[in-house]
Formats: C-alpha cells, sequence, structure tokens
C-alpha cells in the first residue's frame, strides 16, 4: 500500500458514523426544546438566559468555549513535537482567571450592562465602543472560519469525509440550535459537548498507555528525548516555549479571552449573583486545566508509541496536524465505535466554540449597532433580528471557508490577526479601568495604532514563515530507525532525513527580530502599544485642552470649571477605581 495520507485505510464503520450523526442530532434537540419551552419570548431571555443560569453548566460551557476542536488536536502535537513546557500555560490560565474574575468582570456586572462595549461608552464615547465592536466581529469571522476548517483538514485523512462537507454540516447544525434555542441551548450543548471531549480524550490515552506496554515506557522514552521539559527558562523573545513566554505571554493571551470578550462576558453575566458568577470561572478553571494536562499526556502517549518510526518524518503523513487522527486511527481502528466518540469529541469542540461566538456576536450586533439606531423595537421583533443575525453571521463564515480552504497559509495569518485583535482590546479595556485621565482620543488612537501594527508583525511575520526563512528552531529530534515495522500494515516507507534540527540558520538569525518572536508575545505587545499610547496621547490632549480653555476665560469661570471637573472626576471614579 502507498504511504501516503491520502491511502491511509478508512476504518470508520456504520457504528462510528452512527455515533457521530447522534452527537449532532442531540445538539439539535436541545435547541429544540429550549425554543419550545420559550427561550424566544424576550431579547433577555433568549440572549441573557434571563440571568438565572445554573452554575454547573455555565462553567462547562465556559471551559468548552475556550477549548476548541483546534485545541483537541493541536496540543497533543505540540507536545509530540516540542515536549511538555506547553503545559505552563495551566498556571497562567490560573493567574489570569484571578485577574479577571476580581477586577474586570465585577465592574461589567456592577453596571449591569448586557454587552461587555457597553463599558467603553459609559467610560469614553460611542465610537470607541463601534470601534471595538467592529474589530470583534470581524476577528470572530476570521476565527470561526479556521475553528471549522482546521479539524476537518486533518478529520478527512481518516473518515473520509470531504472538508467543505463536514465544515458544512458543522455550520448547518451549529447555527439551527443556536438561532432557535439562544444561550440557553448553547450553554447546555456546550455542557454535554464538553463531557464528549474528556470521555474521548480519556479513551485515548488508556488504549495508547496499554498497547506502549504501561506508563513506565511512556515516561522513559520522552525522558531520554528530553521532551519532559519544565524548567526552560531561556529570555530570549524568539523561542516559542519558554517559562516567561508561556506564563506572561499566556497570561495576557488568557486574559484577552476571560477578561473582555464577550463570549466569556456574557457567561458571567448570565448569573444571578456576583458570588455565582465567580464560582462558575473558578470551576470553569479546573475543567479547562484539566483538559490541557490530559492533551499534553495524549502527546507524550503518542511520542512513546512512536519513538523509533516518526511517521511525519517518514512521510506516512503529510502535515504535522495530522498525527493526532493517524494514532486515534492507529491505536482505536480495531475497535468499532471508538474512532468515531472521538470524532464526536472533537466535532464537539468545535460545536461548543461556533454557537458559543455566534451567540456573542449576535448581542453584540444588537446592542451596539441596532438599538442605539432603532431604541423602541420590541422585544419579539429584537429576537427574530437576533435570529437573522446568527443565521447571517453563520453563513458569511461558512464562506471564508472556501477562503481558507484555497489560501493554506491563511491559518497562521488568521491566527496572527486574532492576537493583534486580542490585544488591542484588552488594551483599550486596561486603559479604561486603570488609567483615570484617559479620554476617547487617547483610546482610540492606541486601540487603532495597536491593531495596525500588529496587522503589519503578524502578516509579515507570516510571508517570512511562508517564504522558509523563519521556523519553529524548537522541535526534538526524532528517529525513523525502525520504520520498516510500519510495512505489515502501509507499505514500505521511503525514509527522508531528520528534520528534528534544533539549529538555527544563518539567514534566519539575520531576519528582523519582531518577525521571529514568539506569537505568544503578540497579545502582551498589543495590550503594552494600546495602554502606553493611548495614556500618552490622553496626557498630550488633556494639556491641549486645558490649556486652550484657560485662555481668555474669566477667573470666575475658571473657578466654576475647576469645581465641575472635580465631579466629573468623583463620578468617572465610580465606573474605575471605585469598583476595583
Amino acid at each position: 500500500m502507498a504511504t501516503t495520507s491520502d491511502s491511509w485505510p478508512k476504518l470508520f464503520t456504520w457504528v462510528d458514523y452512527l455515533l457521530f450523526a447522534v452527537t449532532l442530532l442531540v445538539s439539535s434537540l436541545v435547541g429544540i426544546y429550549h425554543a419550545w419551552r420559550g427561550a424566544s419570548d424576550s431579547t433577555s431571555e433568549y440572549l441573557m438566559g434571563g440571568r438565572k443560569m445554573p452554575i454547573f453548566p455555565v462553567a462547562m460551557s465556559l471551559a468548552a468555549s475556550s477549548i476548541s476542536a483546534t485545541t483537541l488536536l493541536g496540543a497533543p502535537t505540540e507536545v509530540y513535537l516540542n515536549g511538555t513546557m506547553y503545559v505552563w500555560l495551566t498556571v497562567s490560565a490560573v493567574l489570569s482567571i484571578a485577574a479577571a474574575t476580581h477586577v474586570y468582570l465585577p465592574i461589567f456586572y456592577r453596571l449591569k450592562i448586557v454587552s461587555a462595549n457597553q463599558y467603553l461608552e459609559i467610560r469614553f464615547n460611542l465610537v470607541v465602543r463601534r470601534l471595538a465592536s467592529v474589530l470583534f466581529v470581524v476577528k470572530q469571522l476570521l476565527y470561526l472560519s479556521i475553528v471549522a476548517i482546521g479539524p476537518s483538514w486533518a478529520l478527512r485523512q481518516v473518515t473520509g469525509i470531504h472538508t467543505l462537507a463536514s465544515v458544512g454540516i458543522l455550520f448547518a447544525v451549529c447555527t439551527f440550535y443556536t438561532a432557535i434555542g439562544g444561550i440557553k441551548a448553547v450553554v447546555w450543548t456546550d455542557t454535554i459537548q464538553f463531557v464528549m471531549m474528556y470521555g474521548s480524550i480519556i479513551i485515548l490515552i488508556i488504549k495508547g498507555v496499554y498497547d506502549v506496554g504501561g506508563w513506565g515506557p511512556v515516561w522513559e522514552r520522552n525522558y531520554n528525548t528530553s521532551r519532559i521539559e519544565l524548567l526552560n527558562i531561556d529570555i530570549d523573545p524568539t523561542t516559542p516555549h519558554t517559562v516567561w513566554s508561556l506564563v506572561i505571554g499566556g497570561f495576557f493571551y488568557w486574559m484577552s479571552w476571560y477578561a473582555v470578550d464577550q463570549t466569556t462576558v456574557q457567561r458571567f453575566l448570565v448569573m444571578k449573583t456576583l458570588r455565582k458568577a465567580k464560582i462558575s470561572m473558578w470551576s470553569n478553571l479546573v475543567a479547562v486545566c484539566g483538559i490541557i494536562l490530559l492533551c499534553g499526556v495524549v502527546g507524550l502517549v503518542m511520542y512513546s508509541k512512536y519513538f523509533d518510526c516518526d511517521p511525519l518524518t517518514a512521510k506516512v503523513i503529510d502535515k504535522a496536524d495530522q498525527i493526532v487522527p493517524f494514532f486515534v486511527m492507529d491505536v482505536l481502528g480495531d475497535f468499532p465505535g471508538l474512532p468515531g466518540l472521538f470524532v464526536a469529541g472533537i466535532f464537539s469542540g468545535a460545536l461548543s466554540t461556533l454557537s458559543s461566538v455566534l451567540n456573542a456576536v449576535a448581542l453584540i450586533v444588537l446592542e451596539d449597532f441596532i438599538r442605539p439606531v432603532f431604541p423602541n423595537m420590541r422585544e419579539r421583533t429584537a429576537t427574530r433580528v437576533v435570529k437573522g443575525v446568527s443565521f447571517v453571521f453563520g453563513v458569511l463564515s461558512f464562506s471564508m471557508v472556501f477562503l481558507v480552504a484555497q489560501i493554506k497559509t491563511i491559518l497562521d495569518a488568521t491566527l496572527s490577526f486574532d492576537g493583534a485583535m486580542a490585544g488591542s482590546i484588552l488594551g483599550v479595556f486596561t486603559l479604561g479601568i486603570f488609567v483615570p485621565w484617559a479620554n476617547p482620543i487617547g483610546a482610540a488612537v492606541g486601540m487603532l495604532t495597536a491593531f495596525g501594527f500588529m496587522m503589519w508583525l503578524g502578516l509579515s511575520a507570516q510571508i517570512a514563515k511562508s517564504s522558509g526563512v523563519v521556523h519553529n528552531s524548537q522541535t526534538k529530534s526524532f528517529s525513523i530507525e525502525n520504520c520498516p515495522a510500519y510495512n505489515e500494515s502501509f507499505g514500505s516507507l521511503p525514509i527522508s532525513p531528520n528534520w528534528g534540527n534544533s539549529s538555527i540558520p544563518d539567514e534566519q538569525q539575520a531576519v528582523f527580530i519582531l518577525l521571529r518572536i514568539s506569537y505568544l508575545w503578540y497579545t502582551v505587545i498589543g495590550m503594552l502599544i494600546a495602554l502606553v499610547l493611548g495614556a500618552l496621547v490622553s496626557l498630550l490632549t488633556n494639556a491641549l485642552n486645558t490649556v486652550s480653555r484657560s485662555i481668555d476665560m474669566p477667573a470666575e469661570q475658571l473657578r466654576d470649571r475647576t469645581v465641575i471637573r472635580k465631579l466629573s472626576t468623583a463620578d468617572e471614579n465610580r465606573v474605575t477605581g471605585s469598583l476595583l
């Protein structure tokens, strides 16, 4: 048999397809149930669940939204290629949850707002709010195409399901139950789907460990190749994964999600009390850290199985993101139903992210663009509009998939774009909360400048990567010493040189350092630009306004203005410092 990925054995049976279909059917039925129970009676019920959702499903929904199908496929691959430094992301997650739960989110809760960007209008003005909303919508439009197409590319190799067909199924099912069931359908389907994720990963680990002979060989083979690595303290910012990039960079990456992203803020606000909202956030942390650690274990188990015959080096597979599906079919393929269970878990990750984003975008469009124009819109009409927005945004996101499918390098480019947006939005919220003198001009200039610079950086870095000048120099070594053992299943393998060379070529050293910087620093850079530039511009414009207003102003009027300014500052502190 040929050894290319196109000729992998298609081991899906009718049992596997049945499990996959049942997963999609259950999600649809949950949406129908909540539509029947009256989730569409009002926008408050449809978008916010009447602000009385239970703790457990909200926590699971938060976790499911945080862990997409891309993570379920990408995290094990990262550990397989580069070792266990990746698990430091759990530390940054803990720190970010603490900061978000006790600093940022209580402000939104006490203001009783619906859209996170409403805070920007209260703190600055409507223009700043609209700018942030536009950036959020565009970011999610591209992000959804990544969430859908990424797993579909890899899963096509082991299921035979055409990429566009699987993406179409995802968007159709997700848009259906999100549009008719609202936030309640999203939260409860997320809970079911998260359980599916956990179950599929645990089954894969148990069978994989059994196949390699227990935990002893798993530890020994990874330890002997330096994959058990937890203390890389290299201060070089171009090293992809170090303690500093994963803890500091990871902290701000998680913050952009947990502190100011509408998808998270919306779930925080559906809780009846602030205390319950905080409990749901901390419960979500336990679930998220558990998934990250389990994905890391999958990566270690994969390497212990292929330690002497790496399928990527041996060209059994074409791309690194096919390693996990290859491992699944290799380990579970002889047991009808188990591959289907894992695929159901992967698609559950995609469904949970898609549904959460669709619902959040619908809320942002309604509250930030439609209600200000039609303030007296009836509740029933508003609910229908929101459903229409969910449907239209789902169709638009699906159309973006065709672009992603045609231009393969757009995947990394869009991820950089997402990071750029996250940093600029986190920066403007942080500016409003922590910088008392910040004004609308400073906020807008800081946010737009951060976005523009990070877009340039992200696109330039992608061009350098696509040209082969910049690449990951942290990849561990691999062996193809015993690859002939695969002949029984896959035929003879063309042996290629080891690609796990950790040296950095001279041409890469000569590239501008910002183009080689780790992607984990992108959010930090974007946030700092928005924060620092916004603060400086605000100082300058405030000083200029003070000078211009004081010229030719009578002394008595100047004293009156000073009193008014003090009162305004005190009122402003109600929105900023007094809530910290």
